[in-house]
């Protein structure tokens, strides 16, 4: 099961290095302000995160994290705000400071980061299984 999770994040890693190398080509297809290279943009950021999300609500649900609400809900809130930012046309502006897009971005990212940060001031189970067994070697002795 893991090695799928692996499977799907590396082909959404490789669909955005591809998006990357096209960026900049010339004759992009495009439907209006949106173009191909924003729709692959989407699929595969969201082949790459959403694995890795659901990996981690396991993980966090088998260890009893506390407020499960934080965990599960505002990563995928994120990850929609982050879509719709590449959705919106750069020439959107945000106070006429910088382009609306990038505060998408950035309030998508921050979102998003319950994905990778553990509740703190808590203890893994394979950490307390370890010293529970270091602690029965050290006894045994």
């Amino acid at each position: 099961m893991k090695r799928l999770t692996y499977v799907w994040s590396t082909i959404g890693l490789l669909i955005l290095f591809a998006v990357f190398l096209m960026f900049q080509m010339p004759g992009m297809p495009a439907w209006g302000t949106v173009k191909l290279t924003d729709i692959l943009m989407i699929i595969g950021g969201l082949l790459f995160i959403v694995p890795i999300y659901m990996d981690s609500l396991r993980r966090k649900n088998g260890d009893g994290a506390p407020n499960r609400w934080v965990w599960a809900t505002l990563p995928p809130i994120g990850m929609a705000v982050v879509c719709v930012g590449i959705l919106i046309p750069n020439a959107v502006e945000f106070f006429s400071l910088f382009p609306l897009a990038d505060v998408f971005y950035l309030v998508g990212c921050l979102l998003m980061l319950p994905i990778v940060v553990y509740p703190p001031f808590d203890l893994n189970r394979e950490e307390l299984e370890e010293e529970i067994e270091d602690m029965e070697e050290h006894m045994g002795r």
